[in-house]
């Protein structure tokens, strides 16, 4: 069964360009904090990782403004990769062989933001309790290397012309939402503690490509025209209602507006010490989903896998005085000619589970070396990344690290941090590829972990004083 579609003009690759901004802008994201954090026990935020550590306080307490806030991204390319310089002039142009020669068959970007609007904690006994609320969005972007290239040179290429090709790796996952915590840990003896968080999620944007296979093939004739199929199912959920007033819309747009976007998840996490050298963890975090209700609009196939042969529109129906009139009416005749149905009905989206497993050596005292493998599970994909830390204690004042990571493919990540205490305050500013501060225009990861804490009280575990920090019976960092 073949559909046909007569345009006046021929301009297929504007048509391919629409259909890949439309899978790329539907779909969800889910985020973290730092892996250095890990390593530092004794900053409250390491909870956030594994829900079985616990600060070596009695109770804790971050206040709006200055909690914790994270900011990070993973790329496959840097920006000197993506961009060329004139010879004549500092203008700016894309090199698409630099471009592509950077990519893998499959690629990976990532962006997270994580901002807590508060956490506090106590210690009761073997008890630890935590409640913390925070602000998330996250971005994970799946795609394959021949996107990008039909993307440059266009379906008309030697490249595409007369081939078939297939996409059905290339998706973008993307989620905003309010998450409310309730941690608890237990230490069942000297050498083994256990702990877990239970949240509530409350949804204000997502969109998710549940399924996006694209298929196609260019006439290599003189018309160009393309045949071409998919199976797409897109959910999306926004107070974004339309593009008519949406400047309005994000001046309006309230920080903390709650929604009727209800989820929940949990986070299991185990510490085992079997003796005062080494330490064994390990944890699952962000098991759970969110059932969007609110301000659905979905996109699917109405005949998966039915061929559909374009031959071109007018441009000058989009175009006037060298700028797009109304591009929904391209989003239009893109779903006009693929077959895309539209419904509001209610669906669920899914967290993206990450998994750590650690260890640390205490050499002595003051220095400390640790490893962890973190592994991502992004809708069909697993991202596993390693890292070494080193960490050095200048008494109980301040502690410094350093590391070391392999991550998305690259492996130029090197980590560098520092923890203060100050009597009560405790401040940390945490990065885990330092190298993007000295150059940015070549790196390809980067994030940055900062917060700052208001501790208070020494625990007294099995009838001992616990060793904190210093590593010496007898000795402490509380007040």
């Amino acid at each position: 069964m073949i559909s046909r579609i007569k345009p006046i003009k021929r301009v297929c690759l504007l048509i391919l360009t629409g259909l890949i901004l439309l899978i790329i802008v539907n779909n969800r994201l889910h985020a973290q904090v730092s892996r250095s954090v890990y390593f530092l026990e004794h900053l409250p935020e390491s909870g956030i990782l594994n829900p079985a550590f616990s600060p070596p306080y009695n109770f804790y307490v971050n206040l709006p403004i200055i909690s914790t806030f994270y900011i990070g991204f993973e790329s496959p390319f840097s920006f000197d990769q993506l961009t060329q310089k004139w010879e004549t002039g500092d203008s700016l142009y894309i090199d698409r062989e630099t471009v592509l020669n950077a990519l893998k068959d499959n690629n990976y970007f990532s962006f997270e933001i994580y901002n807590e609007l508060g956490r506090a904690g106590f210690r009761a006994g073997r008890n630890y309790f935590h409640l913390s609320i925070a602000k998330v969005f996250s971005t994970k972007f799946s795609f394959e290397k021949d996107i990008i290239e039909l993307f440059l040179y266009g379906n008309g290429s030697e490249q595409f012309l007369g081939k078939p090709i297939h996409f059905d790796k290339t998706g973008l996952n993307m989620t905003s939402y309010h998450e409310f915590a309730l941690g608890y840990s237990f230490r069942i003896n000297e050498k083994v503690t256990i702990g877990t968080h239970l949240k509530y999620l409350n949804g204000c944007f997502n969109i998710w490509t549940e399924k996006a296979e694209f298929r196609m093939f260019t006439d290599d004739q003189s018309t160009y025209a393309i045949t071409a199929s998919s199976d797409i199912n897109i959910h999306t959920s926004s107070t974004i209602s339309n593009f008519d007033n949406l400047i309005y819309q994000v001046e309006n747009y309230k920080w903390f507006d709650l929604t009727g976007n209800h989820g929940y998840a949990c986070d299991l996490g185990v510490e085992y010490e079997p003796g005062s050298k080494f330490k064994l963890s390990a944890s699952v975090v962000d098991i759970g989903w969110i059932k969007w209700k609110e301000n659905i609009k979905n996109f699917k196939s109405a005949n998966p896998n039915v061929d559909y042969t374009f031959e071109g529109f007018d441009i000058n129906d989009f175009v006037s005085e060298g700028s797009f009139t109304d591009t929904l009416d391209i989003l239009d005749t893109i779903t006009e000619c693929f077959g895309l149905e539209k419904n509001y009905e209610p669906y669920t989206s899914h967290l993206n589970p990450k998994v750590y497993m650690g260890g640390l050596w205490n050499l002595n005292k003051s220095n400390q070396l640790g490893l962890l493998i973190r592994t991502d599970f992004v809708e069909r994909t697993i991202k596993p990344s390693f890292t070494i830390n080193y960490t050095h204690k200048f008494g109980d004042v301040l502690t410094v690290y350093a590391n070391y990571s392999i991550l998305n493919r690259n492996y130029a990540n090197i980590g560098l941090g520092f923890a203060v205490k100050l009597g009560p305050v405790q401040f940390y500013a945490l990065n885990d590829m330092a190298y993007a501060l000295l150059k940015p225009r070549e790196a390809r990861n980067y994030n940055f972990h900062f917060g700052m804490s208001f501790v208070f009280g020494t625990p007294k575990e099995f009838g001992k004083s616990e060793k904190i920090d210093s590593g010496e019976d007898g000795k402490n960092d509380g007040e």
